[in-house]
């Protein structure tokens, strides 16, 4: 099992499967939780050929109470995610229907072979499809670091419009003292703000505006405390 250590989590494991088999080709786990990866390929692909052939509709999303099944598939090969609930759904079917695409260019077109014959050809061993696993990898854990950001940006985002407000009022015809007093009056209004969430502790505020960016890296701990919501009416309140 390949584990990334991480404590925010979007995707728990991704597999490749045989449609013919209900085998796995790939199989990557990224949580810590114990899967059985080559028992459960095949009540995957099961479930994809009942909800197929039962109601004649393609199977694209499952969700339990933790967790959700997100499918694409070609004729030959399903790929599965099992995502959080919390995760973007559109997000990671467009991801893994890169991935399909990336395995049909790197292990069937670039070695000038049919599908039939790939399959045809792999005896079940795990170091064929080795290479691509990484690849799998590689894509999961990019997808994770970019989603980090795009919270840490949910939250950011009132300080950046914050910080061009004062630089254009910063910037506008106005006395040195004047200038001076704006700067004054922000620090004043942002201090109680500041004492509440020490992380804008970090944050410069000076004659060019506000820079936000000494605290980017550690944004996201008001999401892990479930302090955003404050943060972000304290944010707008000082508008």
């Amino acid at each position: 099992m390949l584990t990334i250590l991480s404590s925010r989590r979007s995707i728990y494991g991704v597999w490749v499967i045989d449609r013919r088999t209900g085998r796995n080709l790939v199989a990557r786990a990224y949580t810590d939780v114990d899967i059985d990866m080559d028992l459960i390929a095949p009540f995957l692909s099961a479930t994809h050929t009942f909800i197929d052939h039962a109601s004649n509709e393609h199977l694209r999303t499952i969700e339990t109470e933790h967790s959700r099944y997100v499918w694409v598939a070609n004729e030959h090969l399903l790929l599965v995610a099992v995502v959080s609930t919390s995760a973007r759904v559109g997000h990671m079917r467009f991801m893994l229907k890169y991935a399909l695409e990336s395995f049909m260019e790197s292990e069937v077109r670039a070695k000038n072979k049919s599908i039939d014959t790939v399959l045809g050809e792999w005896t079940g061993g795990p170091a064929k499809f080795r290479k691509f696993g990484r690849f799998l990898d590689e894509l999961v854990a990019q997808y994770e670091v970019a989603d980090e950001s795009l919270l840490a940006g949910k939250a950011m985002d009132c300080l950046e419009v914050y910080s061009h407000l004062i630089r254009a009022l910063i910037r506008s015809p106005a006395t040195e003292p004047a200038r001076q007093d704006i700067l004054r009056r922000v620090r004043q209004d942002t201090r109680p703000l500041v004492e509440q969430h020490d992380i804008l502790s970090e944050m410069v505020i000076d004659q060019y505006g506000i820079d936000i960016l000494p605290i980017g890296s550690r944004i996201l701990e008001l999401q892990d405390s479930r302090k955003y919501k404050t943060f972000r009416v304290a944010l707008e309140e000082l508008f």
